[in-house]
């Protein structure tokens, strides 16, 4: 099965990344030759580094500086800008329901490895990151960034006065949250199964300020050259985004990437795997990590990978790792005592 290998990430915003080490007090240039990349891979918001060395570089900083909110401190530096032409096509969308719309469909020219997503149920929208690449570490550092620098990003649009009604982090609560109440100002949910900003779905319909429609059509048009990422990509994200919503089937899938069922399976043989295959392995990453990363209960967890009931996961969980998922659990805690 695939790995993520060659998956990568735009270092954007994360320029900033070693002059926030150095502040808290360590070397950024250790960190970043350890983790095989050069000591410039971060100087420049164009280059790329391998998604799996994002978790890796925030693993080793909080380490090495001792800060467990260093995801958190990462995004709130982050700006619409920093986002290349995806923010230019942002930024210059009509409304704030068009912009994150936008966000969403080009946001794989950033980060090829984690989806951003748009939900919208009821009079409330979630906007949201989940991870897909299948090899990543310091999870909640990449969730806990990707949520300021999605607030940054709602301040911008909608007016420096924005804040989510709440804000959704699927990994355990930290010892200390103060650092994230006083950032984000709304009600913090922690073991949750998603991650996301909640707000009120009027907001969709604000206008977006200075928005210029001849360089939306530039952007756009770039962006469009620039395509939707391999098919693997593709299918990852897009089952991803289906499984928020309670869904999972082959035939879901092939109509959100606009093809034949057929022609799904046939392009997903040619890459040596089965729709089937690729669905488990979706499930059991996220499997792992609410189990690994939450005190979410195993019923929940089979609910939110879309299964009718838990005894049915629990077969496929046996199936994939050789265990039971509470003794995965278990093991995954006292292995990660031992680590700390």
């Amino acid at each position: 099965m695939p790995d993520g290998e060659g998956w990568s990430q735009r270092v954007g915003a994360f320029t900033a990344v070693p002059a926030l080490i150095r502040q808290l007090g360590a070397d950024p240039i250790p960190i970043l030759t350890d983790l095989g990349l050069a000591p410039d891979a971060l100087d420049s918001p164009a280059h790329r580094i391998p998604y799996v060395a994002m978790g890796a570089l925030f693993r080793e900083a909080v380490r090495k500086t001792g800060c467990a909110h260093f995801g958190l401190l990462c995004g709130r530096a982050w700006h619409l800008s920093d986002l290349g032409l995806v923010g230019e096509v942002v930024c210059n969308s009509a409304k704030v329901g068009s912009a994150l719309r936008t966000l969403t469909v080009h946001q794989h020219l950033n980060s090829e490895g984690g989806l951003a997503f748009l939900l919208q149920r009821g009079s409330v929208v979630d906007l949201g990151y989940a991870i897909y690449h299948p090899r990543v570490v310091a999870r909640n550092q990449i969730h806990d960034t990707l949520m300021a620098g999605g607030c940054n990003f709602m301040r911008e649009l909608c007016g420096a006065g924005w804040t989510p009604s709440e804000v959704f982090f699927p990994h355990a609560k930290p010892a200390d949250t103060n650092a994230h109440r006083r950032f984000f100002r709304a009600p913090l949910r922690y073991d949750a199964e998603f991650c996301a900003l909640r707000f009120p779905a009027h907001w969709l319909d604000q206008p977006v300020q200075d928005a210029d429609a001849a360089r939306l059509r530039i952007a756009e048009n770039q962006a469009e050259a620039a395509g939707h990422g391999d098919l693997l990509q593709q299918v990852y994200r897009t089952l991803h985004l289906l499984l928020l919503q309670g869904q999972s089937s082959g035939d879901e899938v092939a109509q959100m990437l606009a093809m034949h069922r057929r022609t799904l399976n046939r392009r997903l043989e040619a890459h040596g795997v089965t729709f089937q295959n690729v669905l488990d392995q979706v499930r059991f990453q996220l499997a792992r990590e609410l189990l690994g990363d939450t005190h979410v209960a195993v019923d929940d967890v089979a609910a939110a990978l879309g299964y009718a009931g838990v005894s049915p996961f629990m077969r496929s969980f046996r199936r994939w790792s050789g265990t039971t998922p509470g003794r995965w659990r278990r093991t995954f805690e006292k292995s990660s005592a031992v680590a700390t």
